[in-house]
Formats: structure tokens, C-alpha cells, sequence
């Protein structure tokens, strides 16, 4: 996958409670008057549930549908492959070469890139499909192997209209503003009791959760070791091929391998060339 900072989630919920800790001992207390504090803390505090609670609805909904199409894309890749062995044996060993580097392409981008990224390889598969010589005895093979990549074409169609952030930089500037103003009216009304000390701390970073996972959301990265990683890895099974993994994925910690033999794509140049080696490992 591209390289991107992708802090985990878990990661930064502890991070935000050292912090917020932290400033419990910078910001003194009461530095804002009670009434002007309890009007912004409950306005902004309004305001950003509304607002959070929409966000998550609307990058929600597409997460979902991501997913769906991905497992109906990856199922169909399956199908074809297992239709083409049927139909022509010789094309089915081209066919699981073509998309063994369709997958692995699509490794070396985040799900919301991977459809524009993966044009050439997905054009070389539909190539091989269009020149398939037709076989008046197995004509109903033909005709599903037709079928199959209409139903590939149409989800990366939708892929494609998918593939692209859900909040704009003017809405997460929105949702930033509101969240920082709720932090600030937390301490700003601080009495300098531990119990007042404790929920500021806990509220705090519990917004910092939220943001991070609206962001996860956003980008299709949240549970993304299940559709983001293992279904592709089932496709490349079905082919009759090892696992495949970028080595920037496993150096971040984004996936942990379960199989005790796979492959490993080590870049040459990353991230300015794609280009990379294929390593064979295995876990003894």
C-alpha cells in the first residue's frame, strides 16, 4: 500500500490521554469565567455531536459499500478463473498470471486509488478475455466468462465513483474548530478538582478518538485487514499462488501474516518506483 502516516488508532487514544494529562500541570485553572465557558462548552459541544454524528453516517455508508463491492469483485475473480480452467486450460495459466499482478497491483495503493491505479493490468485481463476463441461445446462457459467480467467492470465502476474522500479539508477544518473549542471550555472551567480533572481528560481524548475514527472511516482503512488485505489474499490462494504482502505493510505493522509461506514485495526505489522484488519467506 502507498505510504501514508497512519498512526493507529489504539496508539493515538493513549497518546491524547498522556497529553491531555500533561496539560492538566500547563493550563491553569478557571482561566475562563464560568458563564462565558458553559455557553461555549455547551454550543460547541452541540454542535460538534450533530455535526460528528453526520460525518460518521455519511463516511460510514461508503465504507459499507466499499466493502460490498470489494468482496463481490474479489468473488468474481474467483468465478473466473475457476470457469476459465473449464473452458480453456491454457488461457486459465495465463489468466492466473494476469491477475496475480492485477492483485498485486492493487497493493501498492490505498483502496480509494486502487481502481484508476490498476487500469493497465485490468485492460491485459479484459484483452485476454475478448480473444478467447469460442468453443461451439462449451459456448455456456463462454458466456459466463462474459458475464463474470461485466460483473468486474461494473464494481470497478463503483469503485471508482467511491474512490475519493468523503470530508473535504473545509469540513475537517469545521470538525477540528468545534472539538478544539470543547477541549479549551473543558480546562478553561476547571475547578482544580480531581474528579472535574479526570473527565476533562477522559471527554478530550475521547474527541481525539472520534476524529480518528472519522478518519479511518474516510479513507477505508478502519478493520482494513479483513477486506483491505485477507479477501485479495484468498483470490491469490484460489490461483494456486502464495500470499502476497508489500514490505512496507508489514514494516508498519499494518498486517501480521498468518500463512507460514508467502510473498513479499520489496521496492526498489519506493515510494518514486513502484517497481519491486518478489522475496519468498517462510516461518519455521
Amino acid at each position: 500500500m502507498s505510504k501514508m502516516i497512519l498512526v493507529k488508532t489504539k496508539d493515538v487514544f493513549f497518546i491524547a490521554l498522556i497529553t491531555f494529562t500533561a496539560l492538566l500541570f500547563v493550563f491553569p485553572t478557571s482561566f475562563v469565567s464560568q458563564d462565558l465557558g458553559s455557553t461555549v462548552l455547551t454550543a460547541a459541544t452541540f454542535l460538534f455531536g450533530i455535526i460528528a454524528g453526520f460525518y460518521i453516517v455519511v463516511t460510514t455508508t461508503d465504507y459499507n459499500s466499499v466493502k460490498s463491492i470489494l468482496a463481490a469483485e474479489t468473488a468474481a475473480w474467483i468465478s473466473l478463473y475457476e470457469n476459465m480452467i473449464v473452458y480453456d486450460k491454457a488461457s486459465s495459466e495465463k489468466l492466473a498470471s494476469l491477475i496475480d499482478a492485477y492483485i498485486r497491483k492493487n497493493f501498492d495503493y490505498e483502496i480509494i486509488d486502487s481502481a484508476k491505479a490498476t487500469r493497465a493490468e485490468f485492460d491485459a485481463v479484459a484483452l485476454l478475455i475478448r480473444e478467447l476463441p469460442k468453443k461451439n461445446e462449451a459456448v455456456w462457459a463462454h458466456e459466463k466468462i462474459r458475464e463474470i467480467m461485466d460483473r468486474i467492470v461494473t464494481a470497478r465502476q463503483q469503485l471508482t465513483v467511491l474512490g475519493s474522500k468523503a470530508l473535504s479539508i473545509f469540513q475537517w477544518l469545521v470538525l477540528g474548530i468545534l472539538a478544539s473549542l470543547v477541549v479549551l471550555s473543558l480546562y478553561g472551567l476547571r475547578s482544580g478538582e480531581f474528579f472535574f480533572d479526570l473527565v476533562a481528560v477522559a471527554i478530550s481524548s475521547s474527541i481525539v478518538l472520534i476524529l480518528f475514527l472519522i478518519r479511518d472511516l474516510d479513507l477505508y482503512i478502519w478493520n482494513e485487514k479483513t477486506f483491505g488485505f485477507d479477501i485479495f489474499e484468498n483470490v491469490l490462494k484460489s490461483l494456486g499462488q502464495l500470499p502476497y504482502y508489500p514490505a512496507e505493510s508489514l514494516l508498519d505493522g499494518r498486517v501480521y501474516p498468518s500463512e507460514n509461506e508467502y510473498r513479499v514485495g520489496v521496492a526498489l526505489d519506493f515510494p518514486r518506483n513502484l517497481e519491486r522484488k518478489i522475496e519468498i519467506r517462510r516461518i519455521t
